[in-house]
């Protein structure tokens, strides 16, 4: 069976399908289109509501919570005296990386251990 006989064959049983359809009248589709909507518009009054009952059960809950304030202990106020710093000079050090001495990270002599 060739490609265009299989698309023929597919779209001839389609409509012979679509043929025992038993499609709904003008009238059953708006009233299952009102039904549809008027459910959807209950179960969102329903969340709604409950939505705002739970945020208020849980503000009253948090706003009758006794918060406990820690009242800071008595710091004395000791007056500071400023001292005159030292005189700093803008230029950053510098390293001289031929004198330095590198970083060395022990070996295993584990294997050159001997019994």
């Amino acid at each position: 069976m060739s490609l265009i006989n299989k698309i023929t064959d597919y779209f001839s049983s389609a409509k012979n399908e679509l043929v025992k359809v038993t499609w709904p009248t003008r009238q059953d589709t708006l009233r299952y289109a009102g039904l549809v909507i008027a459910i959807s518009v209950c179960v969102a009054a329903f969340f709604g509501l409950l939505d705002v009952g739970l945020s208020n059960v849980v503000t009253t809950a948090l706003a009758n919570k006794k918060i406990e304030t820690s009242v800071p202990a008595e710091v004395p106020v000791t007056p500071t005296v400023e001292q005159n710093a030292p005189e700093t000079t803008t230029q950053q050090p510098t390293i001289n990386f031929d004198q330095a001495t590198p970083i060395t990270t022990p070996t295993d002599n584990s294997s050159s251990v001997q019994n």
